[in-house]
């Protein structure tokens, strides 16, 4: 066999291992199911799954009784207006935040620049 042959030959070898050991990865952590205790917020939405949701995994994983569960979410609906808040006045702070930082960039660059730049920040929103 050739020098070039064996070289074709291990490198099939070696990407049929790799689909083989992805495959298999993939199949095993979509049997395994969420890790316990993962991570999730108390606000729901884009960063995690909504409190009705929270409360039954709460319910489920830590085996709450029914007294507990009533404690939670009565205590998830006490904060739910507070985290709400919380996360306008973080967004608003971050909106003047951006704001000041594309004015001071605009404030560097020439007028044709200003315009590429303008049309880069509406691309990327």
């Amino acid at each position: 066999m050739s020098d070039n042959r064996a070289r074709i030959w291990f490198a099939l070898f070696v990407l049929a291992v790799f689909c083989l050991g992805a495959g298999t990865g993939i199949l095993i952590g979509r049997n395994m199911g969420p890790p316990p205790f993962a991570p999730f917020p108390l606000h729901g939405g884009r960063g995690g799954p909504p409190l009705p949701m929270l409360l039954d995994r709460l319910t489920s994983e830590l085996q709450l009784d029914a007294t507990q569960t009533s404690q939670i979410k009565s205590i998830m609906d006490q904060r739910r207006g507070r985290l709400e808040q919380v996360h306008r006045d973080a967004r608003e702070r971050f909106e003047k935040e951006q704001g000041e930082l594309h004015d001071a960039i605009r404030a560097v660059l020439r007028p044709d620049q200003q315009q590429k730049f303008d049309r880069f920040l509406e691309h990327r929103r």
